[in-house]
């Protein structure tokens, strides 16, 4: 056997050296068990510790900003849907009460103060809804005015003569068809306040009951509402229609003078006038009772045939080439002084393909 060789002193001391460093800062690592850290590894239980709490934090901040985000999104939707509803409340009542937007958002969530729910403050909306002043012609005709093209005088005649202050208004829409009789008497009852109270009828000289129509008419007369204004309209009458005029306004204003007859009560005759008898029969309508105010609509053209097609295409959503478009407008203007814009929407509808 070879002697055991003497390690160097050297040697001895980077052992020893190595041995206090492993008793000093070894932790809980035993002799056997080689330190990590001699290695350049760290043990991974202090790292995961630090990327869990890391992760935390950041899911506490993306919940944080997802709150936020909703929060602010929510706070959107509601002033939104607060603003459509002022809107239609505007519609409905004319003059509604001032009031704050965060009152108006307190509303919406149903957080208003108790008194704005007394029982007095009900009865006093309602009573002003019932108000004949409720009626905002004003704006009812401002918008007419952009339905009903190119008959600015005859609106407001129509609205002056329907915005006095009589219990009874009785008004007479004369002219050719298809000049906008219709459709302005159409867009007053879409706008009334009071969609209960507005009636309109279809006079046809075809039908030889005569009785039954003016039975028809009376029922209206004996249900005449207590709240707000009522209107009544009848169309289509020529002017051998015109006796009913005088009859019907009597019959409403006999009514008027009953202990509860105290209703607001709106009339319009709308009479269609052929062409070639126009001014023969506009000078014997002339002979309408006086209380029966008389709205002339005057004959369209080919500008007027113009806005009309531009209104219709518009409504319709269609478009024209150049050359259906001159098709069009030269077969409209066939018709333009018996019947005005009437064709043109069939005609579009024909020729036009969509948008």
């Amino acid at each position: 056997m070879q002697p055991e060789t003497a390690m160097p002193s050297s040697k001895l001391n980077c052992q020893w050296n190595r041995r206090r460093y492993l008793l000093h800062h070894g932790g809980d690592f035993s002799d056997e068990e080689e330190d990590p850290r001699l290695r350049g590894i760290l043990r991974r239980t202090s790292c995961q510790r630090y990327r869990e709490r890391l992760r935390s934090n950041r899911l506490s901040q993306l919940l944080h900003g997802l709150s936020i985000v909703m929060t602010v999104a929510l706070g959107v939707v509601l002033i939104f849907f607060l603003g459509m509803k002022m809107s239609t409340e505007q519609m409905d009542y004319p003059e509604p009460r001032e009031e704050g937007l965060w009152l108006g958002f307190l509303r919406l969530l149903g957080l208003e103060q108790e008194d704005y729910l007394s029982g007095d403050l009900y009865v006093h909306n309602k009573n002003t809804f019932c108000s004949p002043e409720a009626l905002n012609l004003e704006r009812i005709f401002w918008y007419m005015g952009r339905v009903v093209l190119n008959q600015e005088q005859a609106l407001a005649r129509m609205e002056k003569a329907l915005s006095g202050s009589g219990r009874f208004r009785s008004v007479a829409l004369l002219g050719p068809p298809g000049v906008g009789k219709t459709l302005a008497t159409d867009t007053l009852r879409q706008c009334f306040p009071w969609p209960r109270n507005a009636h309109s009828y279809s006079w046809s000289t075809q039908v030889p009951d005569e009785s039954s129509k003016f039975r028809l008419i009376r029922q209206f007369a004996d249900g005449l509402s207590e709240c707000g204004v009522n209107l009544l309209i009848i169309d289509n009458l020529t002017t051998c229609d015109h006796g009913l005029v005088p009859i019907y306004n009597r019959l409403l204003l006999e009514r008027e003078g009953e202990p509860k007859g105290n209703q607001t009560v709106l009339v319009i005759y709308v009479f269609n006038l052929e062409t070639n008898l126009y001014w023969e029969q506009f000078e014997m309508l002339q002979e309408l009772p006086a209380e029966t105010t008389i709205v002339n609509f005057r004959f369209f053209n080919e500008y007027d045939l113009l806005d009309c097609l531009a209104s219709e295409l518009k409504n319709e959503r269609r478009i024209l080439t150049s050359k259906k478009e001159s098709f069009v407008l030269q077969e409209a203007m066939k018709t333009v002084h018996s019947s005005g814009c009437k064709r043109l929407r069939l005609l579009i509808l024909q020729n036009g393909t969509m948008a």
